[in-house]
């Protein structure tokens, strides 16, 4: 009898740690260019100033929207060429917006 309630113990504890959401800790970017703006390169910084993102593919699709998974922390992204670098948090669980507008060199930062 034993063996069977073990069983079923050890089942259900790992149905629950399938269930947990590994993504509880991470947070998401949302990049929105307007028209892509001529963008032709997005990379994303650590606060300390190290490379940890690029990409160059999705800024020529008819979607200007890029949603990047992030730790909590502070960023900065800079999109190539002729934009401001912009400075955004990312918290565990949420979304932060970057949106840039046309004929805008700053993006515009919101936060859920």
């Amino acid at each position: 009898m034993k063996t069977p309630a073990a069983l079923a113990l050890c089942l259900s504890l790992l149905a629950g740690l399938i269930a947990c959401d590994k993504d509880d800790n991470m947070g998401t970017l949302i990049v929105n260019v307007r028209d892509n703006a001529k963008v032709e390169e997005l990379n994303i910084y650590t606060e300390g100033g190290s490379l940890i993102y690029t990409n160059t593919e999705y800024l020529y699709q008819n979607d200007p929207r890029l949603s990047i998974p992030l730790t909590p922390g502070t960023y900065q992204m800079q999109l190539m060429y002729g934009f401001n670098r912009c400075s955004f948090q990312i918290r565990a669980g949420h979304t932060t917006t970057v949106y840039y507008a046309y004929g805008s060199i700053n993006g515009e930062v919101t936060y859920d």
